[in-house]
């Protein structure tokens, strides 16, 4: 398969994007109450692996401001909708306060570990074989 380095910048991007939003549907959508803590932790670890998928559909040597930028971005707004939801007194934004410097600051090592699982199936074009 022949993929061109926008399309694969693309598909990370879209694939940072798409990742809490699921990650939701997936784990709190069903639920009638409230998520419960393993329900957060699900879709926190679930949000971890869509960024280090969007890291191994990235190009290497991109860079990876837009899909950091997307999944930062996404996964903020995941939490103020889902959040907000649930929490008409407000206290929900302290969540979030102390949600946004993890988020910021795990999204470029996650995607960097999954560029780096899968360089050894790159080829040295930068695509994949």
């Amino acid at each position: 398969m022949v993929t061109t380095r926008s399309t694969s910048v693309a598909a990370s991007v879209a694939v940072a994007l798409l990742a809490p939003p699921a990650a939701w549907l997936v784990w709190v959508s069903w639920s009638d109450g409230k998520a419960s803590d393993a329900m957060h932790v699900a879709w926190f670890v679930t949000v971890a692996l869509g960024c280090v998928l969007a890291g191994v559909l990235a190009p290497r040597g991109a860079r990876l401001l837009w899909p950091a930028l997307a999944a930062i971005g996404s996964t903020i707004v995941t939490l103020f909708v889902w959040w907000s939801g649930e929490d008409e007194s407000g206290l929900f934004l302290v969540g979030i306060i102390i949600a946004t410097p993890v988020v910021v600051a795990a999204s470029l090592p996650l995607l960097l570990l999954g560029q780096a699982l899968a360089s050894p199936w790159r080829r040295h074009d930068g695509s994949r074989s």
